[in-house]
């Protein structure tokens, strides 16, 4: 009966430690490695509930019972360490002649295993039970031990081969597998001298025990910091972008929008247009007087003071609308929301402020001033010059003024 307790904790203890590794879903992403780790774990699992059954049955002495379960049993064993020898092939990732014929090894154990239990129904080859009920072992069943023995000593010096190649963690990681062969080579002869105690389930025990915890959760912890660097590399990309977008999407003399932050959203409003989904919205067109004879006369520097203030002069009047800096000395205002609201005072008030600088030989800012009209504006274009028009109207009523 000790026995069976033995393999019981075995079988709870690694459901424990590897839920993860035995839950993962075929949908998430994976790699070859995980998908074989995940079946030779799931083949352990297995082969700890035949090796604990098979403890209480055998205690029992029910001896057909003992049979089945004992060729069951080791379908168990052959399973697991085929899938750990071609976990091994996989965990490299590397095609060379050794690990080709690592894999063929696996499938030739796996086969000889299934012909020895298949051949055991008829003629004792691997195992039988006495009149008594006792247990006893065959030649096969010495001959599997041995391949296993051999199998896992085997991918154990390979993994330390491949480790001294390796470095840093990737190094550590490949000794540790190589640590496992060696460790369930030592466990597989034990219990092939000493088959009625529970030596497999132990190997196994401590071995996945020692894989996930100096394997797994480190390639998990590497995982983890190599996500950090990339979402931080991402987050200094995203930075970058940022100010790169503000850097091309604002005019750096005035502070307004920019060009190409103007045709960016002409394409919006066309797009709006073309949907049906464009709200009411105006469109002031402004275009500075005396900018050139400034420059001609005081300077570049006395112009782009010039254009700072008129710009300031737009921005405080329509300070709740969207400014842009199309070109040397011409803005463009989209009224919306409390400015489109507004416009009535907002542009009366403008006009007002015109006139008086106009008198005072001050700023002088000519516009116009237009609505989106749905039945009309099929396009943006059809609205920017309605109020193109308007300003340039302005324009030469304010010259003749003079």
């Amino acid at each position: 009966m000790s026995y069976s307790y033995v393999g019981l904790i075995a079988f709870f203890v690694h459901i424990i430690i590897n839920f993860t590794e035995l839950t993962v879903s075929r949908k998430q992403n994976i790699s070859k490695p995980q998908k074989v780790y995940k079946y030779f774990l799931f083949f352990v699992l297995v082969y700890y509930v035949f090796d604990i059954l098979w403890g209480f049955i055998y205690s029992l002495k029910f001896q057909l019972l003992s049979f089945i379960w004992t060729e069951l049993y080791f379908v168990s064993v052959a399973m697991a360490v085929y899938f750990w020898t071609k976990f091994v092939v996989k965990y490299i990732e590397g095609k060379n002649a050794f690990t080709s014929i690592l894999k063929f090894s696996g499938i030739i154990f796996l086969v000889f295993e299934f012909v020895s239990l298949l051949l055991n129904l008829f003629l004792p080859v691997m195992f039988y039970f006495d009149d008594l009920g006792a247990y006893h072992t065959s030649i096969a069943r010495t001959l599997t031990m041995a391949l296993q023995t051999l199998l896992f000593a085997t991918t154990a010096f390979y993994m330390f081969a491949v480790a001294i190649k390796s470095k840093g963690k990737i190094r550590n990681r490949h000794f540790c597998v190589g640590c496992f062969g060696i460790s369930m080579t030592v466990f597989v002869i034990l219990s092939t001298l000493y088959p009625i105690l529970p030596f497999y389930s132990l190997g196994y025990l401590f071995g996945t025990c020692f894989l996930h915890t100096f394997v797994l959760e480190d390639e998990k912890e590497s995982r983890r910091i190599e996500l950090e660097k990339l979402f931080k590399l991402e987050e200094l990309h995203e930075k970058e972008l940022g100010t790169m977008r503000n850097i091309a999407y604002t005019d750096l003399l005035t502070g307004v929008k920019s060009k190409n932050a103007y045709q960016e959203e002409v394409q919006i409003i066309d797009e709006k247009i073309k949907e049906g989904l464009l709200e009411s919205f105006g469109l002031v067109v402004f275009d500075l007087n005396d900018l050139k004879r400034i420059n001609d006369i005081k300077g570049h520097d006395a112009g782009d003071k010039y254009l700072k203030s008129a710009c300031k002069i737009i921005c405080e009047t329509f300070k709740h609308s969207p400014i842009f800096r199309i070109g040397g000395d011409e803005f463009i205002a989209f009224l919306i929301g409390e400015d489109f609201s507004n416009r009535e005072s907002l542009i009366s008030g403008f006009e007002h402020l015109m006139k008086e600088n106009q008198s005072n030989d001050d700023i002088v800012i000519a516009f116009g001033y237009t609505e989106f009209m749905e039945n009309q504006d099929n396009n943006y274009s059809s609205i920017f010059n309605r109020a193109d028009l308007k300003m340039y109207e302005r324009k030469k009523k304010m010259k003749s003024a003079i």
